[in-house]
């Protein structure tokens, strides 16, 4: 029983540690300048994830969606893909158009000045940094849904936990088109 809840909240025992340590680390301050974006110099929102099949392709096609240019990529993916079956679904639920997404690996990815580069854990911002990308801004997407800045990988997950996971997605794309419209 105990098992199950830990996979339905937090995705898997795996995701529970992260999802606990890097709160910490948040409440400690260690990732408060992720929270330091200047959005008056945001062009373009750039979505993050592993695959670039759950996560980063549902808060792509969402902002869009509102309007906001965006795009997304994965870390570890071979690109040329298509999304999820279950955020394509998910997203449909939302009145978001997934269909024809194709995944993209990040050595296909061009950034852009002004670019806000959005990942879901703090290890893809740690890699991310180290590319030396200038003239963009980086965040965590979690932070401005949830008082956190990991967001589990859905892949593996039981359909509550993805389902979850898609759910804080869309709320921190909220959170970030608040502060984009407030500037």
């Amino acid at each position: 029983m105990i098992i199950g809840q830990i996979n339905d909240l937090f995705g898997s025992k795996r995701g529970l540690f992260n999802s606990a340590k890097f709160r910490i680390l948040y409440i400690l301050g260690k990732y408060n300048k992720y929270r330091e974006v200047d959005f008056k110099k945001i062009h373009r929102l750039v979505f993050v994830c592993t695959g670039n099949i759950c996560r980063s392709p549902l808060a792509e096609h969402y902002a869009c969606s509102l309007g906001f240019p965006s795009d997304s990529f994965g870390m570890r993916c071979r690109g040329g893909d298509c999304a999820d079956p279950r955020a394509i679904k998910f997203a449909s639920t939302q009145k978001i158009e997934m269909t024809h997404h194709v995944t993209k690996n990040i050595r296909d990815f061009n950034h852009k000045d002004g670019d806000l580069i959005i990942a879901m854990q703090p290890n893809q911002i740690t890699e991310l940094e180290k590319l030396g990308y200038s003239n963009v801004q980086f965040t965590l997407l979690p932070i401005w849904a949830i008082s956190n800045v990991y967001l589990h990988d859905p892949y593996n997950s039981t359909i509550k936990f993805f389902n979850r996971c898609e759910r804080i997605v869309l709320a921190a794309v909220d959170g970030l088109m608040d502060k984009l419209k407030a500037n």
